[in-house]
């Protein structure tokens, strides 16, 4: 195997009459002429032989060697000089024997007086039609030096030192005008053989481009993969009349066959392997054009009598942006061989394939990508709905067109004026559900609640969910609708069920109560120490009981619709010195200091005093509990307008990170403190959180495990531009 692709060198000559139809001074010099100047040189050595015989006593027999030798091989290098392709150092070889000859010649005929020095003339002329200059001033000046050869023995008179000075400028001069008179002649015969051409390329030129607009044309309104490589292999195959064409695609990091044509019979695609080993396949690899020379073709079924044939192969990669996807293929016997003109259509072709092949793969990766989900929309068992940027309706399932009670024609509609028609309330903070449509076309995520008409009364979770596309922009909105009916019904029972065993526990344990303070009073009579003791654990323990029951209750009247929200001016100062005084003698229990941080100017609070009250206990509560013995907690406020901000901070054993975001919901408990004492139902903060929230505020809590926790709620600002008096 050989690449057929070769650079030339600046000094090559343009050679042989496949390259060009004319005989210009080239050809006749170095191709042409060859018989003739074989003649010459025979007849010059044979007349020099008889000359030499006849007139030269005595013979120089290393001179005769010499004449005989190089007469011998100028005859062969004449006759078997490999003239079509470039060898400067074998062609500058073969001049050196050429003045050897002559300087023989020369030598045999008079020497000094020879009338044979014009010989030396052919060389240069020789060298001119070979090389360019430079090559040719290097033969010139070694053509001058081998005549003055004749002159080193004796004495030189100065006329004759001239003359030779003058013979060596003269073959330099006549070298130079010989390369240039043979450079204008090839670029003469070249543009003369071009423009000769020219109608017969432009037609086919015509032909290349009418092909491969059809194939554009017929690719536009193609998809299917295997039609776009048949038809690409088939113009391929005709454009260069080869034997059969191939073309590859890559597949998980491996090229496949995937379209052939030609006289394999190609039944099993997957049985022929790409030849990655072989060395025309590496700039292939790579992304480069190639064109081999006898390729042995094992890795493909050939007929047996095509088996063992070397062929030519032409070959361009398919590119997928940057990347090599891909390869086509032509390959023909060495009889006909691939050209650079072969290689451009070929790349001319792969390029329109390349772009109709990831056509193609991006409309089968699309109508899968479209099956794919048409089928998991319809397996959901949520509501899913999807808008453009403008808000308007692109798909449904099925799911949420029941829940909207709509049929397939929404399509194309406003999503809001669906929504409005089948909406009978909408909860989502304090976005209204046009505002939570606007807010998520314009980038944000809002969540909430949506219960629809009907006699069912239908309750969602609803997610707005902005779709952004690849520079961030908002293309449209999805939206989807999570049925919690049967969650807001089981909810509203555990609630009825947690306020009515609340109410029907409190009766008792009230009476407990009573009468264990009765005991303790000694109204049934004096009591031991003992009893003493295991009444006040009862008493303790009924109050605790009694406590959790307050609580349940309390969040059980926060969560029902008909909760009253007083609003009054309420002191943040006052508020911090109630829940200070009811909780000092259990800090003082522990041995654990409150201090205080209010600013005497801080503004009033828009809210209740006694239910703020509350949330404070229940915070202050919390930090006592999770404080070690001798520690500190602290309560600050500040005004942050239109809020005020109140937070306690304790150096207690802190909050680890999985637990710290659901600090604030029902029933959860991060762990017991280090006094022993019950953990409770876990509801104090949930409570705090429904009252602050209830007054249009916020809860938040921050800590670091064993560096201790704040937390923190803000409260709006009390003034009659907000609530009134």
């Amino acid at each position: 195997m050989k690449p057929a692709k070769l650079t030339q060198s600046k000094d090559k000559p343009v050679s042989t009459s496949e390259n060009s139809p004319r005989e210009d001074i080239t050809q006749l010099l170095l191709v042409r002429a060859r018989p003739g100047i074989q003649v010459l040189w025979f007849l010059l050595v044979a007349a020099t032989f008889i000359f030499l015989l006849v007139r030269v006593k005595p013979i120089n027999y290393g001179m005769l060697i010499l004449l005989l030798t190089s007469f011998i091989l100028v005859e062969l290098g004449t006759q078997f000089f490999p003239l079509e392709d470039y060898r400067p150092f074998l062609f500058f070889l073969l001049m050196c024997i050429s003045l050897a000859l002559i300087s023989s010649i020369v030598y045999f005929t008079g020497n000094r007086e020879s009338l044979l020095g014009f010989l030396f003339l052919a060389v240069p002329i020789y060298a001119a039609a070979y090389y360019s200059y430079a090559g040719t001033l290097l033969i010139s000046g070694l053509t001058a030096f081998a005549r003055f050869i004749p002159f080193f023995s004796g004495n030189i008179e100065p006329v004759q030192l001239l003359s030779l000075a003058l013979s060596a400028v003269t073959y330099l001069i006549f070298g130079l005008m010989a390369c240039y008179i043979v450079e204008h002649e090839k670029l003469h015969a070249w543009e003369s053989f071009e423009f000769r051409k020219l109608p017969e390329v432009s037609r086919a030129h015509g032909s290349e481009i009418s092909e491969i607009y059809d194939l554009s044309r017929r690719f536009s309104y193609t998809l299917d993969l295997d039609t776009v490589l048949k038809t690409t292999a088939a113009l391929a195959r005709r454009m260069l009349s080869s034997m059969g064409t191939l073309v590859f695609l890559v597949e998980e990091g491996k090229p496949v066959l995937k379209a052939a044509l030609g006289i394999p019979p190609f039944t099993d695609m997957s049985a022929v392997l790409f030849p990655a080993d072989e060395d025309w396949c590496r700039p292939l690899s790579l992304g480069e054009n190639v064109i081999a020379e006898e390729v042995q073709l094992q890795w493909l079924s050939l007929p047996p009598d095509e088996q063992e044939k070397p062929h030519n192969i032409a070959a361009v990669p398919l590119f997928f942006g940057r990347e090599v996807a891909g390869c086509l293929m032509c390959f023909s016997p060495v009889s006909h061989p691939f050209q650079q003109v072969h290689v451009d259509i070929l790349s001319t072709l792969a390029s329109q394939a390349a772009v109709a092949v990831e056509k193609a793969h991006l409309y089968t990766r699309t109508l899968e990508d479209k099956i794919k989900l048409e089928t998991i929309l319809s397996a959901l068992r949520d509501g899913l709905l999807v808008t453009d940027s403008a808000g308007i309706l692109l798909q449904a399932n099925a799911v949420a067109e029941r829940m909207l009670k709509v049929g397939t024609s929404a399509v194309g509609q406003e999503l809001l004026g669906l929504l409005q028609g089948s909406v009978r309330s909408a909860d989502f903070g304090e976005y209204n559900l046009e505002e939570a449509l606007e807010s998520a076309l314009v980038g944000h995520a809002i969540s909430g609640e949506i219960t629809f008409t009907g006699d069912d009364r239908l309750t969602v979770q609803a997610h707005f969910i902005p779709h952004k596309d690849r520079l961030a922009g908002v293309s449209g909105v999805i939206l989807f609708l999570h049925d919690i009916t049967d969650l807001k019904r089981l909810d509203e029972m555990k609630s009825n069920f947690v306020s009515n065993v609340s109410h029907e526990l409190r009766t008792p344990l009230t009476s407990i109560s009573g009468y264990v303070d009765l005991l303790l009073v000694g109204r049934a009579g004096s009591l031991t120490s003992k009893q003493e003791k295991y009444l006040s654990v009862v008493k303790e323990q009924a109050t605790n009981l009694t406590k959790m029951i307050e609580d349940l209750l309390d969040l059980s009247r926060l969560k029902s619709p008909e909760v009253q929200v007083l609003r009054q001016k309420t002191s943040i100062t006052e508020v911090v010195d109630n829940a200070v005084e009811r909780l000092i003698d259990r800090a003082g229990q522990k041995g654990i200091k409150i201090e205080t941080m209010v600013p005497s100017g801080i503004p009033p609070a828009a809210a209740d005093s006694a239910r703020i009250t509350q949330v404070l206990v229940n915070i202050l509560e919390n930090a006592i509990k999770f404080t070690a013995r001798g520690g500190l907690v602290e309560i600050s406020a500040l005004s942050n307008e239109p809020y005020i901000q109140v937070q306690v901070t304790d150096n207690g054993i802190g909050i680890p990170p999985t637990s710290l975001p659901l600090i604030f919901d029902r029933f959860f408990q991060a762990g017991t403190g280090d006094s022993g004492e019950p953990g409770g139902f876990g509801l104090g903060l949930a409570i705090s959180r429904e009252i602050v929230e209830l007054y249009g505020g916020s809860t938040w809590a921050e800590s670091e495990p064993g560096q201790g926790s704040t937390f923190f709620f803000t409260l709006p600002i009390y003034g009659e531009d907000l609530f009134g008096d």
